[in-house]
């Protein structure tokens, strides 16, 4: 092995397990990582993860049985191998509705390393009454797993493994940003989290909020919730099923408990009151952290109604220049009225909004949005793009629109590979104008079923055989993890 070889190794060692170390804790570094070493390391990474998982995480192995595939030696040899992103709620739906959580926990064992696998089916659940108690029972038992779910707004919630370390690499990489790390000496600010939502909750994002105040906050009480109490996931997995049900017209059908209607009926009050309960909050913010340093993260419009409500009462650069705002989005579709970030930053007083690309099955990334309105992809992330309608691998060069998927090299218990329902344009080849050498995505970002009239079919890269018969062996839930 040549010592560049090695060297490639050793970067791409870092880039799995301690993907700061690998740009020396700085922001810049972070940001100007050269284009083809950072090829070739992923390639090491990705290589490394395929060799660790490829025996042993059931369901790729089935599927790579299917496609004869042993190795990757080039990038695309790994896409027949991407999962569709509906492979973590392909679940049969009546084992929620039926309470049957030990068979969602033999599901989910597939979907991971063994000697996860085998922890997760072992849980004691019998015992639980809904969704709340089945995640703290996961949580108590498995102190280095955390599960989180997806909004299930299709009616059907996606459930995502991941371990703790996974969590703690993310804030590690947004610590670089929120600090603007110069090195690891660089110093913890005084800073303060507004957070203009529940403070705890199985959600991907809620998932987040511990390992944000453990990893950027001095303390628990810089962390300000609008809502201190937990988000019942039982609640929104029955709103999720209202719709479904609604849509399909089978309302009448639907069996409500009397305890979870009871909670059904807590949850919209609450929601009924939000307006002028987060106008209430956003005053006591402004009053108790006026010229401080603070993060502020949510979605555009909850961002942008903050700013007009201030604004209105004649509110402008609150918070310190230094704070970090961010939202993560791309529209997709949705109109955003014209002004929105000049407003969030007039009223916030930052020097500038953060914008990021992201999804709840990628922990490890986000790609972050420059001042040239490119999203640039994290370096913890291999992008690729499909054909939307046979999900091939289209070529890595030029300007070329397609079907967006990825591999997230951060994963580190399941298989990262997965198709998305983005439909997206990435520039393969010319530099962008703000300096970064990574690739990064020129234009809109719109959904397929939005496209389409709501339906996307996702075709899986693989043989239609090796799919079903791996699809196939994840739902058949007769035993334990094989």
């Amino acid at each position: 092995m040549s010592p560049d070889s090695d060297s490639i190794g050793r970067k791409a060692d870092l880039l799995l397990d301690d993907p700061v170390a690998l740009a020396e804790h700085r922001r810049d570094k972070w940001d100007s990582l050269p284009r083809e070493e950072l090829a070739a390391i992923q390639l090491r990474g990705l290589q490394r993860r395929f060799a660790e998982f490829r025996e042993k995480i059931p369901v790729l192995k089935r599927l790579a049985d299917g496609e004869d595939i042993d190795r990757i030696d080039a990038i695309d040899d790994v896409v027949p191998l991407l999962f569709e992103h509906t492979v973590y709620k392909s679940y049969p739906p009546s084992l929620l509705e039926k309470g049957q959580f030990a068979q969602i926990n033999r599901w989910i064992a597939k979907l991971v390393l063994p000697e996860v696998g085998e922890r997760i089916a072992a849980v004691d659940v019998s015992a639980c009454g809904g969704l709340d108690d089945w995640f703290d029972t996961m949580d108590a038992a498995l102190p280095d797993i955390r599960i989180s779910h997806t909004s299930g707004t299709s009616g059907t919630l996606s459930f995502l493994p991941n371990s703790i370390r996974e969590w703690q690499k993310t804030v590690d990489i947004r610590r670089l940003f929120v600090w603007n790390m110069t090195g690891p000496d660089t110093p913890q600010p005084d800073l303060h989290t507004a957070y203009p939502y529940y403070r705890k909750g199985y959600l991907s994002h809620l998932r987040g909020n511990d390992f944000l105040v453990a990893g950027l906050l001095p303390s628990e009480d810089h962390f300000h919730p609008a809502y201190p109490a937990t988000l019942s996931t039982d609640v929104l997995h029955l709103g999720a099923r209202i719709r479904a049900a609604h849509a399909k017209g089978t309302l009448d059908r639907l069996d409500i408990s009397p305890e979870l209607r009871a909670k059904k009926e807590a949850f919209d009050e609450l929601q009924a009151k939000m307006p002028e309960h987060l106008a209430a909050f956003f005053e006591e913010m402004v009053a108790k952290l006026r010229g401080k340093r603070v993060y502020i993260g949510g979605t555009w419009n909850l961002l942008h109604n903050m700013a007009k409500a201030g604004l209105e009462r004649g509110l402008e650069g609150v918070f310190d220049p230094e704070s970090y705002i961010t939202t993560t989005g791309g529209a997709k579709g949705v109109v955003q009225p014209d002004g929105w970030r000049d407003e969030v930053l007039r009223f916030t007083g930052a020097k500038q909004l953060n914008e990021s690309y992201a999804m709840s099955e990628i922990v490890g990334g986000s790609h972050m949005r420059c001042e040239h309105d490119h999203f640039h992809f994290a370096p913890t992330v291999i992008p690729f793009l499909l054909d939307p309608e046979t999900s091939k691998p289209l070529p890595r060069e030029g300007r070329v629109t397609g079907r967006a998927a990825f591999y997230d090299l951060g994963s580190n218990i399941r298989w990262g590979g997965f198709i998305t329902g983005d439909e997206i344009t990435v520039e393969w080849d010319k530099p962008c104008p703000c300096g970064r050498p990574s690739y990064y995505v020129a234009g809109a970002i719109e959904r397929y079923s939005e496209k389409q009239g709501g339906d996307d079919k996702i075709t899986c890269a693989a043989s239609e055989n090796s799919h079903r018969e791996a699809m196939d062996f994840l739902n058949n839930l007769e035993g334990a993890a094989q």
